[in-house]
């Protein structure tokens, strides 16, 4: 009786015992998979974020590491007293340029960053377009075009959206190197100075001079909205971006322009 009696007492706590136990595992599993989804909801991952937005990625990336080789070869590079003087900086890594029967078309993606008195604004997403009169029997290739904006005014004209290169913002071809005193006083006056960038060589190109080319800039707003809440003539303008919230890579042409050219000197 008494054996029997103990069997089921010992029976009884091992019941409780094991509620206990299993209960309270079950318990920190539902919380650990709660914080999780907590922290999933509230803070998206960063790689999410950049598999959002690959080719704004690509395009500032592309844009700092050309500003960087230029940086490096000033005898044949972008003269840097020009850059440093530059109001904007815009660099479109990949042009390509078509010709069909008479007409060349021009069309590439790139970014354009703003002078700002601590430094340089976010790259702001541009489109680069444009034709004139061709040769029809060129054949098409693909190169990078660097804008320099060296008055306010040229960055100004961004404030009304798109900026066609043409009247007193054509975009004249800029020296290569060291500058001359005699080039100093030819672009004296210039607004926006132009190069062609293509197999690792630079060189002043014209844009918009032609009274047959028609060419401009307009903003990519299907990634600066997205991206930064804003639209691109904003971003040049120096409004304030949650940088935090930006993907990895976003500012490498930022960072470039920041590192060769942080200080303006007027």
């Amino acid at each position: 009786m008494l054996n029997s009696s103990l069997r089921i007492a010992l029976a009884a706590v091992a019941t409780v015992v094991s509620l206990l136990v299993f209960g309270d595992c079950r318990a920190q599993s539902r919380l650990a998979q709660n914080e999780a989804s907590a922290q999933k909801k509230s803070a998206p991952s960063q790689k999410s974020t950049a598999n959002k937005f690959p080719h704004a990625i690509e395009r500032a990336g592309d844009a700092g590491r050309i500003i960087s080789l230029l940086a490096l070869v000033p005898d044949s590079g972008l003269p840097k007293e020009l850059m440093d003087k530059a109001e904007a900086v815009g660099v479109f890594p990949e042009v390509k340029k078509e010709t069909a029967y008479f007409t060349h078309f021009n069309q590439g993606y790139g970014v354009i960053s703003a002078r700002l008195e601590n430094g340089w604004t976010l790259p702001a997403f541009y489109n680069f377009g444009g034709s004139g009169y061709g040769n029809p029997f060129t054949r098409g290739k693909t190169s990078g075009v660097i804008l320099l904006f060296m008055t306010k005014d040229a960055v100004a004209a961004f404030e009304k959206g798109g900026v066609p290169l043409k009247g007193e913002k054509k975009a004249i071809a800029g020296p290569v190197g060291s500058l001359t005193d005699e080039q100093k006083k030819e672009l004296a006056g210039a607004q926006i100075l132009a190069y062609s960038y293509y197999n690792g060589k630079l060189n002043g190109n014209d844009f918009g001079k032609g009274f047959f080319s028609s060419f401009a800039l307009n903003p990519d707003n299907k990634i600066n909205t997205p991206l930064y809440g804003m639209k691109g003539r904003e971003v040049l303008a120096g409004k304030k971006v949650d940088a935090t919230s930006l993907p990895s890579g976003i500012s490498a042409y930022q960072d470039a322009l920041q590192k060769y050219y942080g200080a303006a000197t007027k």
